[in-house]
């Protein structure tokens, strides 16, 4: 894992809270974007080398939607930027992690990622991002 590559943050309002986050870092939101197939839309901050991702449910089965019913808004995740998710899936697998998707697939801010299960990582959700490289 080469760095935090951002912090994920589960909101019930994406506009309330840019405005929040924006208030609060000194700068606005860089871009916003939806996700379907995981019913979220996201909007991501920069503050220095930083970064941090609002999620807001758009769907009420998504992951984030029965994350803020069960556990209210707060810290969701954190992402660890990889150069080979495939290759660290593997890699963790062996460790004896349990990983949600095996396989990659596609999120926010083209990236890859995969989730490891928050029960092998002291409750924390952990995020794996490779960037999407441009063919």
């Amino acid at each position: 894992m080469d760095k935090i590559e951002h912090i994920g943050i589960a909101v019930k309002n994406l506009e309330a809270s840019n405005s929040l986050f924006a208030k609060l870092l000194g700068v606005p939101h860089y871009k916003t974007e939806e996700v379907e197939s995981e019913g979220v839309k996201t909007s991501f901050f920069k503050s220095g080398p930083n970064k941090m991702e609002l999620l807001e449910a758009t769907i009420p089965e998504s992951p984030i939607a029965k994350f803020l019913e069960k556990k209210g808004e707060g810290i969701h995740h954190i992402a660890f930027a990889v150069d080979d998710i495939v290759a660290e899936i593997s890699r963790l697998k062996s460790e004896g992690f349990a990983i949600l998707n095996e396989t990659p697939k596609k999120g926010a801010d083209n990236k890859l990622v995969a989730f490891l299960h928050p029960k092998d990582t002291n409750g924390v959700l952990v995020e794996l991002c490779q960037e999407i490289k441009a063919e």
